[in-house]
Protein backbone atom coordinates (compact mmCIF):
# COMPACT_ATOMS: atom_id res chain seq x y z
CA UNK A 1 0.00 0.00 0.00
CA UNK A 2 3.10 2.39 0.57
CA UNK A 3 3.71 1.55 -2.79
CA UNK A 4 0.82 2.87 -4.05
CA UNK A 5 0.51 5.99 -2.04
CA UNK A 6 3.89 6.57 -3.79
CA UNK A 7 2.67 5.62 -7.07
CA UNK A 8 -0.16 8.29 -6.42
CA UNK A 9 2.67 10.47 -5.26
CA UNK A 10 3.79 11.15 -8.40
CA UNK A 11 0.92 10.59 -10.97
CA UNK A 12 -1.37 12.96 -9.38
CA UNK A 13 1.26 15.91 -9.95
CA UNK A 14 2.02 14.87 -13.34
CA UNK A 15 -1.61 14.75 -13.76
CA UNK A 16 -2.36 17.99 -12.87
CA UNK A 17 0.86 19.59 -14.18
CA UNK A 18 -0.17 17.60 -17.87
CA UNK A 19 -3.99 19.27 -17.74
CA UNK A 20 -2.16 22.56 -16.81
CA UNK A 21 -0.07 22.32 -20.02
CA UNK A 22 -2.75 21.27 -21.81
CA UNK A 23 -5.15 23.86 -20.95
CA UNK A 24 -2.38 26.34 -21.47
CA UNK A 25 -1.46 24.76 -24.96
CA UNK A 26 -5.42 25.19 -25.86
CA UNK A 27 -5.65 28.53 -25.06
CA UNK A 28 -1.96 29.23 -26.92
CA UNK A 29 -3.30 27.41 -30.25
CA UNK A 30 -6.65 28.98 -30.06
CA UNK A 31 -5.25 32.40 -29.68
CA UNK A 32 -2.66 31.66 -32.44
CA UNK A 33 -5.40 30.57 -34.76
CA UNK A 34 -7.59 33.68 -34.17
CA UNK A 35 -4.17 35.67 -34.93
CA UNK A 36 -3.46 33.48 -37.92
CA UNK A 37 -7.30 34.36 -39.33
CA UNK A 38 -6.55 38.12 -38.83
CA UNK A 39 -3.59 38.10 -40.28
CA UNK A 40 -4.59 36.25 -43.25
CA UNK A 41 -7.54 38.51 -43.67
CA UNK A 42 -6.04 41.19 -43.43
CA UNK A 43 -3.83 40.18 -45.88
CA UNK A 44 -6.85 39.36 -48.50
CA UNK A 45 -7.45 43.42 -48.03
CA UNK A 46 -4.17 44.24 -48.59
CA UNK A 47 -4.61 42.40 -51.71
CA UNK A 48 -7.54 43.69 -52.73
CA UNK A 49 -6.51 47.31 -51.96
CA UNK A 50 -3.75 46.89 -53.88
CA UNK A 51 -5.79 45.07 -57.27
CA UNK A 52 -7.89 47.74 -56.57
CA UNK A 53 -5.45 50.64 -57.16
CA UNK A 54 -3.61 48.93 -59.66
CA UNK A 55 -7.16 48.72 -61.84
CA UNK A 56 -7.52 52.50 -61.12
CA UNK A 57 -3.92 53.04 -62.40
CA UNK A 58 -4.14 51.15 -65.19
CA UNK A 59 -7.67 52.96 -65.83
CA UNK A 60 -6.33 56.53 -65.14
CA UNK A 61 -3.82 55.38 -67.97
CA UNK A 62 -5.77 53.59 -70.37
CA UNK A 63 -9.17 55.54 -70.44
CA UNK A 64 -7.63 59.01 -71.88
CA UNK A 65 -5.65 56.53 -74.82
CA UNK A 66 -8.96 55.15 -75.69
CA UNK A 67 -10.38 58.89 -76.21
CA UNK A 68 -7.56 59.77 -78.31
CA UNK A 69 -8.42 56.41 -80.50
CA UNK A 70 -11.90 57.56 -80.64
CA UNK A 71 -11.03 60.58 -81.02
CA UNK A 72 -8.71 59.52 -84.12
CA UNK A 73 -10.88 57.26 -86.01
CA UNK A 74 -13.36 59.96 -85.73
CA UNK A 75 -10.87 62.34 -87.12
CA UNK A 76 -9.64 59.61 -90.16
CA UNK A 77 -12.75 58.68 -90.94
CA UNK A 78 -13.66 62.83 -90.97
CA UNK A 79 -10.41 62.99 -93.22
CA UNK A 80 -11.51 60.56 -95.89
CA UNK A 81 -14.71 61.61 -96.45
CA UNK A 82 -14.76 62.49 -100.36
CA UNK A 83 -15.73 66.00 -100.05
CA UNK A 84 -13.18 66.69 -97.26
CA UNK A 85 -10.36 64.63 -98.61
CA UNK A 86 -11.29 66.26 -102.70
CA UNK A 87 -10.89 69.94 -100.62
CA UNK A 88 -7.28 68.97 -98.94
CA UNK A 89 -5.96 67.22 -101.96
CA UNK A 90 -6.91 68.90 -104.89
CA UNK A 91 -4.49 70.74 -106.37
CA UNK A 92 -4.98 73.57 -109.60
CA UNK A 93 -4.21 72.56 -113.39
CA UNK A 94 -3.47 68.57 -111.54
CA UNK A 95 -4.94 65.57 -114.23
CA UNK A 96 -6.85 62.70 -113.10
CA UNK A 97 -3.71 60.50 -113.00
CA UNK A 98 -2.07 62.58 -110.79
CA UNK A 99 -5.52 63.36 -108.25
CA UNK A 100 -6.32 59.40 -108.44
CA UNK A 101 -2.70 58.61 -107.08
CA UNK A 102 -2.95 61.41 -104.20
CA UNK A 103 -6.33 60.32 -103.18
CA UNK A 104 -5.57 56.78 -102.48
CA UNK A 105 -1.78 57.53 -101.45
CA UNK A 106 -3.62 60.20 -98.84
CA UNK A 107 -5.80 57.58 -97.86
CA UNK A 108 -3.77 54.73 -97.27
CA UNK A 109 -0.98 56.89 -95.64
CA UNK A 110 -4.30 58.04 -93.12
CA UNK A 111 -4.98 54.58 -92.34
CA UNK A 112 -2.07 53.69 -91.59
CA UNK A 113 -1.08 56.02 -89.29
CA UNK A 114 -4.21 55.01 -86.99
CA UNK A 115 -4.00 51.40 -87.47
CA UNK A 116 -2.66 51.20 -83.88
CA UNK A 117 -5.88 52.69 -82.64
CA UNK A 118 -7.55 49.80 -83.59
CA UNK A 119 -6.12 48.19 -80.05
CA UNK A 120 -8.82 50.51 -78.52
CA UNK A 121 -11.90 50.52 -79.88
CA UNK A 122 -14.47 47.19 -80.43
CA UNK A 123 -13.79 44.79 -83.33
CA UNK A 124 -17.55 46.05 -84.86
CA UNK A 125 -16.44 49.78 -84.82
CA UNK A 126 -12.74 48.58 -86.46
CA UNK A 127 -14.49 46.33 -89.17
CA UNK A 128 -17.27 49.29 -90.19
CA UNK A 129 -13.96 51.93 -89.99
CA UNK A 130 -11.97 48.93 -92.52
CA UNK A 131 -15.12 48.98 -94.92
CA UNK A 132 -15.55 52.80 -94.45
CA UNK A 133 -12.12 53.14 -95.99
CA UNK A 134 -12.35 50.49 -98.66
CA UNK A 135 -15.93 52.09 -100.14
CA UNK A 136 -14.16 55.88 -100.58
CA UNK A 137 -11.44 53.95 -102.47
CA UNK A 138 -13.66 51.59 -104.63
CA UNK A 139 -15.62 55.20 -105.36
CA UNK A 140 -12.60 56.96 -105.90
CA UNK A 141 -11.42 53.87 -108.26
CA UNK A 142 -15.05 53.73 -110.15
CA UNK A 143 -14.85 57.33 -110.53
CA UNK A 144 -11.26 57.59 -112.29
CA UNK A 145 -12.36 54.04 -114.19
CA UNK A 146 -14.87 57.24 -116.01
CA UNK A 147 -11.83 59.09 -117.19
CA UNK A 148 -8.50 59.20 -118.61
CA UNK A 149 -5.18 59.62 -116.59
CA UNK A 150 -4.51 62.95 -118.73
CA UNK A 151 -7.87 65.14 -118.71
CA UNK A 152 -8.45 67.54 -116.05
CA UNK A 153 -9.18 66.22 -112.48
CA UNK A 154 -11.85 68.79 -111.88
CA UNK A 155 -14.55 66.46 -113.80
CA UNK A 156 -13.30 63.69 -112.02
CA UNK A 157 -13.37 65.30 -108.57
CA UNK A 158 -17.28 66.51 -109.78
CA UNK A 159 -18.09 62.56 -110.27
CA UNK A 160 -16.60 61.80 -106.91
CA UNK A 161 -19.25 63.94 -105.16
CA UNK A 162 -22.20 63.40 -107.76
CA UNK A 163 -21.18 60.02 -107.14
CA UNK A 164 -21.09 60.30 -103.01
CA UNK A 165 -22.49 57.49 -100.92
CA UNK A 166 -26.34 58.53 -99.93
CA UNK A 167 -27.60 58.76 -96.41
CA UNK A 168 -28.96 55.62 -95.99
CA UNK A 169 -25.30 53.96 -96.98
CA UNK A 170 -22.91 55.96 -95.92
CA UNK A 171 -20.46 53.79 -94.78
CA UNK A 172 -18.52 57.07 -93.28
CA UNK A 173 -21.82 57.79 -91.12
CA UNK A 174 -22.44 54.15 -90.23
CA UNK A 175 -18.73 53.82 -88.63
CA UNK A 176 -18.69 57.33 -87.07
CA UNK A 177 -22.19 55.86 -85.66
CA UNK A 178 -20.80 52.76 -84.02
CA UNK A 179 -17.80 54.74 -82.30
CA UNK A 180 -20.35 56.85 -80.85
CA UNK A 181 -22.01 53.75 -79.87
CA UNK A 182 -19.15 51.90 -78.62
CA UNK A 183 -18.01 55.38 -75.88
CA UNK A 184 -22.09 55.73 -75.09
CA UNK A 185 -22.01 51.68 -73.94
CA UNK A 186 -18.64 51.65 -72.80
CA UNK A 187 -17.94 54.83 -70.63
CA UNK A 188 -21.22 55.91 -69.49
Amino acid sequence: MGELLEFFKIIIPTIVVLLVVYVMLRAFIKQNSKQLDYMSNEHKLIKLRMDSEAKSNTEKISLPLKFQAYERISMFLERINPPNLLTRVMKPKVNVGILHSSLLSTIRDEYEHNMSQQLYISDTAWELVKTAKEEVVRLINSSASKFNTDEDASKFAQSIIANRFNNNSNPIDKALGALKDDIRNNFN
